[in-house]
């Protein structure tokens, strides 16, 4: 994997659960196959744009994206944690499963949030803009961080449109892996 290939984010998929010889669990999302795609960059130009090769596709137009039958849903780290705590009810780390036993019970809980305004206010986060406190010497007197006023971390929040679309992409996966007898996992 290249550097460029990582990202901050988590995944849910719903996933096969198969166990390999030396006993360990292995999670794959259902379907999952490489398919060959338009570069969304350079939008299948298969050509230099505007005197540069395409990074993406190096101007090919073509690229290879994984892709799986199920729903799956792509969320940042912050709002991940949040569905994990907040909608599945398990301890928020940045990967885990939900059985296959389990998965009726969060059908119903999802079903209620998708349905009733009032079970998804937990949810809810107003947006936020801090500023932390100016640059600062360290005892060596060497200058540790730099700037006047030192980071600034904007949240956007996550408002009630956000968290009934986390619900309702859910509810499909969880249906789905309850209609093809699979797992909900994410990382």
């Amino acid at each position: 994997m290249k550097l460029k290939d990582l990202q901050e984010s988590m995944e849910f998929n719903a996933c096969t659960v198969t166990k390999t010889e030396d006993g360990t669990t292995q999670l794959s999302p259902h379907g999952m196959r490489e398919e060959e795609k338009d570069c969304w960059m350079c939008d299948g130009m298969a050509g230099n744009v505007d005197d540069y090769e395409c990074m993406r596709c190096q101007s090919t137009g073509k690229v290879k994206e994984w892709v799986c039958d199920g729903p799956e849903m792509q969320v940042s780290n912050a709002n991940g944690m949040a569905i994990v705590r907040d909608i599945i009810g398990q301890k928020a780390d940045y990967s885990g499963m939900v059985e296959k036993k389990d998965l009726p019970m969060l059908r119903r809980k999802l079903i209620k949030m998708v349905n009733v305004d009032k079970e998804r206010e937990s949810m809810h986060q107003a947006p936020s803009d801090t500023q932390g406190p100016m640059g600062r010497r360290g005892s060596e007197g060497n200058v540790t961080s730099i700037g006047r006023k030192g980071p600034r971390m904007i949240g956007p929040g996550r408002s009630d449109a956000q968290v009934l679309s986390y619900a309702q992409t859910l509810l499909d996966m969880v249906e789905y892996a309850m209609k093809n007898d699979l797992v909900i996992s994410w990382a």
